[in-house]
């Protein structure tokens, strides 16, 4: 039995994203906002008949998960895979203040070369590579599992959506979005993308 249908979610809202500031590999917790979304995704996950969930160790995708997870009576499986993009230097900081004082990484990072690496972060290359590794055991594993969810972050997924499909819908990774890849004989196509009907009730 393989794996049929992955739920890509990102994690509730936290202090540094209404701040707009990047968190990367930091203990960031997700806000009183980020917990009421992750019970309802937690909620509304009950009709689907999910099998398995798996997630970045990240304070604010571990969390998510487990608020789901406890939803849905399932333990979580941690992957350090799933992590978000290490953004090194530029942890803490919002973009225009990255852009201020690390102006040569900065836009050697906004050149979109793959294999540049923040300085004390990774590549997207690096990402993409560890991302798709986790992908290929979790889609594989014969567990009985053929519906899982995977809960993860913004910039690591939008890598890994971009080294599987060569157009992905211009909408944005909102907090707690859905997206539903669905396996298709030999290959996968995007179902869902970024939907929130979770959120409707905020």
């Amino acid at each position: 039995m393989s794996v049929e249908h992955v739920h890509i979610i990102r994690h509730g809202q936290t202090a540094f994203n209404a701040e707009r500031r990047l968190q990367g590999a930091m203990p960031v917790p997700l806000n009183d906002c980020g917990r009421r979304q992750s019970q309802l995704l937690g909620q509304f996950l009950r009709r689907w008949s999910i099998d398995a969930i798996y997630s970045s160790p990240r304070a604010r995708a571990k969390e998510t998960a487990q608020i789901i997870g406890a939803c849905l009576g399932k333990a979580v499986i941690e992957d350090e895979r799933l992590a978000e993009i290490a953004f090194g230097d530029f942890e803490g900081h919002t973009f225009a203040e990255v852009a201020e004082r690390y102006p040569a990484a900065y836009a050697k990072w906004e050149s979109g070369y793959r294999r540049y690496r923040v300085p004390g972060g990774e590549s997207r290359l690096d990402v993409q590579l560890r991302m798709q590794a986790a992908w290929g055991d979790i889609t594989a594993a014969d567990r009985g599992a053929t519906n899982v969810a995977i809960v993860g972050h913004s910039s690591a997924m939008m890598i890994f959506f971009a080294s599987m499909f060569a157009h992905l819908p211009a909408k944005p990774v909102l907090n707690t979005s859905i997206t539903t890849l669905e396996r298709c004989d030999e290959i996968w196509r995007i179902k869902a993308f970024a939907e929130t009907p979770h959120l409707d009730k905020l």
